[in-house]
């Protein structure tokens, strides 16, 4: 029987922009696992879902989300119990909100819609006897738990993933982060960079926690023998940018004319399909590249275990945005398949080159066609790289020991929580 971190039960409330997402199953994994670490997970979610598709395990989860219209008697009695209790906590709390998003005038509409719904919440939070408080995102879901943590004096840390991180207005981001009791992240690249950018937060104050995967689901599929047959690619992500499918585009127009026999599918959908069709088109590579669109995580699974090299050539986009580590290298290489992908963000904390996978150039679809050659013509490379590759997601990225790191830390801020509730 596994230990556990927490031998008493601890109240963890998520904030959360939408609960069930379908594109944030690794949160839900999260709070499905923390449950094994005796932490009673509630989840306040601050808008409706919009996804019909609902996980099995996000529907464990649902008797403990709480959801609440813009306004209600119940909303609006929640300002009064405030404001009459302590002014000053309320004002502080609407003002801290305002510090952080004033320089971003979007944010700061939906937050002033968002801040009665965030008392109400936090009123509920200190009903329930919440302990402390967690937010993916420096996003709304981390202003909101701000607000809690201002009326009602308890501790939250704050997660921080691509889309607030790098495409916020900076100082905005820096304000939230620094208004947080501790800060969760995923890789050594982004604790490098929000202590660049927040001078009041130093680097060995931040926790490192993986986004953790149940590895059991995730089995080598056989490896067939190539007898001449076409090597199967594939890549699995959004049709977007910072995905950087153009570049595995070029790069297979330049195995074709080095001669190799292969077929690549590109599992997903997006912005740029349309164009990356044309693209397909223009390099006549119809006969070597499928683009599936988006599908099910069962005909992922079987795409995985059914293919030879797993590519996603990630990159910085022109607005900023960018992958941390994207949570399907981390099934690839579950799967024991050889990946190839970019030295982006925290890739290099999954991915050694050499050892656990290889690293192309971002944006050089030359080296990104070499590296896939190297393992075309390798065969014991691609089985060493496999193994490896399946060996540190065992060692590093399962959501057992990430859900038992993440109980630790949480309970480490509830014990030494000395901040004044009353």
């Amino acid at each position: 029987m596994r230990t556990m971190v927490c031998k008493k039960n601890i109240k963890v409330a998520y904030i959360l922009h939408r609960f069930p997402y379908i594109t944030e199953t690794f949160i839900m994994r999260e709070m499905y696992w923390l449950r094994e670490c005796n932490v009673d997970v509630t989840i306040f979610s601050l808008l409706s879902p919009v996804h019909k598709i609902v996980h099995d395990q996000a529907k464990e989860l649902l008797p403990v989300t709480h959801y609440s219209a813009f306004i209600s008697p119940k909303v609006i009695k929640a300002q009064f119990y405030f404001l009459l209790r302590s002014p000053v906590r309320y004002f502080k709390a609407f003002f801290n909100m305002i510090r952080q998003t004033f320089r971003e005038i979007t944010v700061l509409l939906r937050v002033l819609l968002l801040f009665p719904k965030s008392v109400y919440f936090a009123q509920q939070i200190e009903k329930m006897g919440i302990e402390h408080i967690h937010a993916h995102f420096v996003w709304l879901e981390g202003i909101a738990a701000g607000i809690a943590k201002d009326l009602v004096g308890i501790t939250f840390t704050i997660h921080p993933h691509a889309f607030g991180l790098f495409m916020r207005n900076q100082k905005d981001v820096r304000a939230e982060l620094q208004n947080a009791s501790g800060v969760v992240t995923i890789s050594t690249y982004h604790t490098e960079y929000i202590a660049n950018l927040c001078p009041k937060i130093s680097q060995n104050e931040i926790d490192i926690v993986h986004c953790g995967l149940e590895v059991d689901r995730y089995i080598p599929g056989p490896k067939q023998e190539q007898n001449g047959k076409a090597f199967r690619v594939v890549a699995v992500g959004d049709l977007r940018e910072k995905k950087g499918p153009e570049y595995l585009i070029d790069a297979c127009a330049l195995l074709a004319k080095r001669g190799y026999e292969f077929h690549c599918d590109f599992i997903g959908h997006g912005n740029l399909e349309n164009k990356l069709q044309a693209q397909i088109d223009q390099l006549d590579l119809k006969e070597n590249i499928t683009l599936c669109g988006a599908q099910p995580l069962p005909k992922v699974l079987q795409k995985l275990q059914e293919s030879d090299i797993f590519a996603l050539p990630c990159v910085v986009a022109k607005d900023g945005d960018r992958d941390g580590i994207p949570n399907v290298l981390i099934e690839a290489m579950a799967c024991e398949l050889p990946v190839v992908t970019t030295p982006v963000a925290g890739i290099p904390d999954l991915v050694i080159h050499g050892e656990t996978g290889m690293l192309a150039k971002e944006r050089d679809a030359e080296t990104l066609a070499d590296a896939l050659e190297k393992l075309i013509e390798d065969k014991a490379l691609r089985e060493r790289l496999g193994k490896q590759g399946r060996e540190k997601v065992l060692d590093e990225f399962q959501i057992q020991k990430s859900a038992e790191k993440l109980a630790g830390i949480y309970k480490k801020f509830i014990n030494g929580n000395t901040t004044d509730a009353n």
